[in-house]
């Protein structure tokens, strides 16, 4: 990593990075999510396919398989990602372990004009309120991209600078912020800024940080966006 990437995941709070995973490699990580999702990647016609071992959101356009093993997926988790965490975060390499398991984020392409979700942070969405706010870990979350996006192809919005905004908001009274829902809910009192649509090609990585607001958006474009999701967390 270079400083100025050190300094823009420090004060944006991520980094879309390239060049962590060989073209090969990722082209064979994109064969194995076709394979894992049972479906053909030209014939759109298998596109509204379900896997059995998919949680289904068709709704969002996103079947969702979790705790995927896929081999040549895995293999994407490079040992260059694992050493940019470490840069990144200041953590030992020794202590960052490639995923054992994954879970896949797809955006198929839907009919309409082109729109993003509600922003949030991960955690904070779970009604449950079982994401405790306190202690705060050092974690890092990423998406890993399969395929090319295009703007309005379903590509990850961000919103730069916002990790610092609701970390600040949750400190600011931890008595009323037990839980990561309570800051989410919250997110009305501060002023995110002005988010950013995050275009990336296949073999690209997203890493974010903690309370980095976030959302996916809708698939507008003719070709699925095809991704995988993991987080890495050290205790403090």
């Amino acid at each position: 990593m270079t400083d100025e990437q050190k300094k823009q995941f420090r004060e944006e709070g991520y980094l879309l990075a390239s060049g962590l995973i060989p073209e090969d490699v990722a082209r064979k990580g994109e064969g194995a999510m076709w394979a894992a999702l049972e479906m053909d990647r030209d014939d759109p016609e298998t596109w509204d396919r379900v896997s059995a071992h998919a949680i289904n959101q068709r709704h969002r356009a996103l079947p969702e398989n979790r705790r995927l093993g896929a081999p040549d997926i895995l293999a994407c988790y490079t040992d260059d990602i694992l050493a940019a965490l470490s840069e990144l975060t200041d953590v030992g390499r020794e202590e960052i372990h490639a995923p054992k398991d994954i879970l896949t984020q797809n955006t198929f392409p839907t009919e309409g004009e082109w729109s993003h979700q509600k922003p949030h942070f991960d955690g904070g969405t779970n009604r449950e309120k079982f994401n405790v706010t306190f202690p705060i870990p050092i974690s890092v979350h990423s998406i890993l991209y399969l395929s090319d996006t295009e703007s309005h192809g379903g590509c990850t919005f961000g919103w730069p600078g916002s990790h610092k905004k609701m970390r600040g908001l949750a400190e600011s009274n931890p008595e009323k912020y037990p839980y990561l829902w309570d800051v989410n809910s919250d997110m009305h009192k501060v002023d995110i800024g002005e988010g950013v649509e995050l275009v990336a090609k296949r073999g690209d990585i997203l890493f974010y940080q903690n309370f980095f607001v976030h959302a996916g958006s809708k698939n507008a474009n003719e070709y699925p966006r095809l991704a995988c999701r993991n987080t890495w967390r050290w205790d403090v």
